[in-house]
């Protein structure tokens, strides 16, 4: 059966409303961290480190990297790729998290396990917004990972980390819609609706639900500021605007060299974080053309 206007709209203004209560009391259902997220920060803490050696650090690591087959199976993967100077296969977890470091192995592994969620979240009616979500994750953090590396003096992980979490407030939107009774059994409604309400209330989940699994403030600030392509500080790029950019960048299709993809988006190209990284449109697409083969083997990478 047709939907009509009417229960549509009535739908979606009931869930905004609802939702947007949800947020602003905090009373959204927000998952709990991955386990294997919980055990790697103890293991890696200020604290426990100083009271280790670098070797018993680093089998701690791998003790805990390796209770999820399917996370240390792709780090491997990751570890061994070009893109994170791999020269040498190695075939070990051990060997893995030697090579790549106690700081990158837990901001790649964080990365996994976001990715992860995603795709294991599929709710009936919403799988398509899940795999929405989780691609358009990938690909704002390949961008900006690449960007923090050839640009800026940003970690790279960590920008790959951020553009892996910067929109995961779309998680518990999800998964709060899918328990809401009108929507039982009615899969075209509730595809219709989250169409509308996710867009609209992510930021704010998402800023609950990085505050709630203690990420550091600098996330949360990127999970509300992402949309933003203005930049109102004359230092170098931050976290923030790298994730900004990677977020517009990701939406452009076509980095030809030419007046109307210029004139398409004249307002990234003439806003003032544009500026913080290139002169003009046709500097950009260089940079960016060079840049698109790492970004799809990233992606690749972190998908699989």
């Amino acid at each position: 059966m047709a939907l009509s206007q009417q229960e549509l709209t009535q739908s979606i203004n009931d869930a905004l409303a609802q939702l947007t209560d949800d947020i602003k009391n905090q009373r959204l259902d927000i998952p709990s961290p991955p386990s294997l997220l919980v055990k790697l920060r103890a293991v890696t803490s200020d604290s426990n480190i100083v009271q280790r050696s670098a070797r018993r650090n680093l089998i701690d690591i791998v003790d805990v990297v390796k209770l999820d087959p399917n996370i240390s199976g792709r780090l491997l993967k990751v570890s061994n790729s070009t893109l994170f100077g791999a020269r040498v296969h190695t075939t070990s977890v051990q060997g893995a998290v030697t090579r790549l470091g106690a700081k990158t192995v837990q901001n790649l592994v964080t990365s996994l396990l976001i990715t992860q969620n995603f795709m294991q979240a599929k709710t009936k009616g919403l799988e398509s917004h899940c795999n929405n979500a989780w691609q358009h994750s990938n690909e704002v953090a390949a961008i900006a990972y690449s960007l923090a590396r050839k640009k800026t003096s940003l970690d790279p992980e960590q920008a790959l980390l951020a553009g892996m979490t910067h929109n995961i407030g779309v998680l518990p939107i999800i998964l709060r819609l899918s328990t809401i009774p009108s929507f039982k059994d009615k899969p075209e409604l509730l595809s219709h609706v989250a169409d509308i309400v996710i867009p609209k209330l992510y930021l704010g989940a998402g800023k609950l639900i990085l505050d709630s699994w203690n990420f550091p403030p600098e996330f949360s600030k990127v999970s509300l500021t992402h949309q933003s392509f203005n930049s109102h500080s004359e230092e170098e790029v931050n976290l923030q605007e790298i994730i900004a950019i990677a977020y517009q960048l990701h939406k452009i299709n076509d980095f030809s060299d030419n007046e109307s993809e210029a004139t398409t988006n004249e307002a990234l190209v003439s806003s003032s974080l544009f500026n913080k990284l290139w002169s003009d449109w046709s500097e950009a697409c260089s940079e960016i053309n060079e840049l698109l083969p790492e970004m799809s083997n990233l992606k690749q990478e972190m998908a699989q």
